[in-house]
């Protein structure tokens, strides 16, 4: 595991801890953080917290020549989003063979998953019975004021979107839970990505991430934020493949960190600030393959 080779992070975590995040709904976003950086610089990038210390920082970047620079990996997820999406992404299926149908049902972070799949089944029988369907499905349902009582039961719930269809030949009926994603208006909005970036950094709630990176006392000391779907929308959504171009002005950096990465993850673009360099795409300067 320590055999240098750039643009590949030396990981000196236990396999046990290791295989742990990989398997969490998130993935290891530590290592991805890691590979990022070592790719972008070229230099010896350790994943060195193994949660022997709780001041230690989770990336040390070993620069030849000067002294090292330090990375610590944060991600702005919702607890409940989190609780919900971890839920789903083991109990995604649910087998319901007497519907003769299969119910694709979305559901917010404030939903009760347990309840939720114990009550569904006799909930979308009576959708059934009175040929709520929900097969031709556009925009926002706003299942909340739907003109159905059974139909406002399940939003009360937690569920914020349904779709069905008839089983096809050799399947059968089930329900499939989702969880709920971002969504909003389709235009890159620096302003908005500035303004959450600001908040979320200067927090009390990353106070340790602060007070962990003054304490290294090194002359570099980055963050690696990950978006994810429930960070605001406008905020994400800027960070889009489907976008180019860099944003025009610096971040509002707490004092304690002087360079940052962010990464729209697991789906849009990641870009990197530094001082002397200003915003970049890592992608566009690799200084490995």
């Amino acid at each position: 595991m320590n055999d240098f080779r750039p643009g590949d992070p030396i990981d000196l975590r236990s396999e046990a801890m290791r295989k742990r995040v990989a398997e969490s709904h998130i993935g290891d976003f530590e290592l991805t953080a890691a590979r990022v950086v070592a790719r972008l610089t070229g230099e010896r990038v350790v994943v060195q917290d193994d949660n022997s210390d709780r001041g230690m920082v989770d990336i040390r970047i070993d620069y030849r020549g000067r002294p090292p620079g330090y990375v610590e990996v944060v991600m702005d997820i919702d607890p409940g989003y989190s609780a919900m999406a971890s839920f789903v992404r083991g109990q995604r299926a649910v087998p319901v063979p007497d519907l003769g149908r299969v119910w694709f049902v979305t559901v917010s972070p404030r939903a009760r998953i347990q309840r939720l799949i114990r009550d569904l089944p006799a909930k979308l029988r009576l959708l059934q019975q009175a040929e709520a369907l929900f097969e031709y499905v556009t925009g926002q349902q706003q299942l909340e004021k739907h003109q159905s009582r059974q139909v406002r039961d399940l939003a009360a719930l937690g569920i914020v979107q349904l779709a069905s269809r008839p089983a096809r030949d050799g399947e059968e009926g089930r329900v499939l839970l989702f969880g709920q994603g971002t969504g909003g208006a389709a235009e890159q909005d620096w302003t908005a990505f500035h303004g959450w970036l600001r908040d979320y950094l200067h927090d009390e709630n990353r106070a340790d991430v602060r007070r962990k990176l003054r304490a290294t006392n090194a002359d570099e000391r980055h963050v690696f934020v990950g978006m994810s779907f429930s960070t605001p929308w406008l905020a994400y959504h800027a960070l889009s493949e489907d976008y180019n171009g860099l944003p025009e002005r610096p971040p509002e950096l707490p004092g304690e960190i002087t360079h940052l990465w962010v990464y729209a993850y697991p789906t849009g673009r990641c870009l990197a600030w530094f001082p002397d360099k200003g915003w970049v795409d890592p992608r566009a300067c690799w200084a490995t393959e």
